[in-house]
């Protein structure tokens, strides 16, 4: 996708996402940075600091829908990030809920990544479960399916311990030569803890790491553990 393709399509989404907040529904922005952009325990940002913007609207009857915008770097190329998104949410039983929706990934010089993802997951007052399907992951040609469990615990006012694990599976289509071809999946796991700084900034210090295996996309040195640093500030 060129430049000014992305361009265009990001000015169509705040646009479309500030005239149907003024219209029937709540928009909210958030600024974020840190100090290594990892997706699924994998480094995007080849393991430096990055920035994202992100606009998400929630309407009426739990239809909700958003985009977040960043820069991404794959062997050698870099250019923006662009994660469009949208869905519903719907109660169960007293304190849980469930969703369903489906999310738009979009890559600025490096377009052959584009792909597209449905999910299913279980929401909870302090935990979610969520699994997502891709019948093209990263342009690959491979099936995916990606489980997560995420959990956010109190522990004392203004601050949380955080939880999580991932497992990717990719089957099919055309894995590329530096893929294990006998590791199909591989794990991820987040641990850290969250500090509210004000009324509508968040400093989060998290360790990840990810393990071998599963499909694979881009062939930059990333390193599989790390600890990142990150504030997220909501308008």
């Amino acid at each position: 996708m060129s430049s000014a393709r992305l361009a265009r399509l990001t000015t169509l989404v705040a646009t479309l996402l500030a005239c149907a907040g003024g219209a029937w529904a709540d928009v909210g922005a958030t600024v974020s940075m840190q100090t290594d952009a990892r997706e699924r325990g994998m480094s995007y940002s080849a393991n430096r600091p990055s920035a994202q913007v992100g606009l998400a609207w929630d309407g009426d009857v739990g239809w909700y829908g958003g985009a977040q915008l960043g820069q991404a770097r794959f062997t050698q190329k870099q250019g923006a990030a662009l994660q469009l998104y949208g869905g519903r949410v719907y109660g169960l039983t007293p304190g849980l809920d469930g969703e369903a929706g489906v999310v738009a990934h979009v890559y600025e010089n490096v377009s052959n990544y584009d792909y597209q993802e449905v999910y299913a997951g279980l929401l909870g007052e302090r935990w979610n479960l969520r699994a997502y399907a891709s019948p093209d992951y990263y342009g690959t040609g491979q099936h995916s399916v990606y489980a997560e469990f995420n959990l956010r615990w109190p522990l004392a006012d203004g601050v949380a311990a955080l939880g999580h694990v991932g497992w990717l599976h990719g089957s099919g289509g055309r894995p590329a030569t530096y893929v294990d071809q006998r590791r199909s999946s591989r794990a991820d796991l987040r641990l850290g803890a969250s500090w509210q700084l004000g009324a509508s900034s968040e400093l989060q210090l998290a360790w990840t790491a990810a393990g071998l295996g599963g499909p694979y996309t881009w062939t930059d040195a990333t390193h599989r553990r790390a600890v990142v640093l990150s504030l997220t500030t909501a308008f």
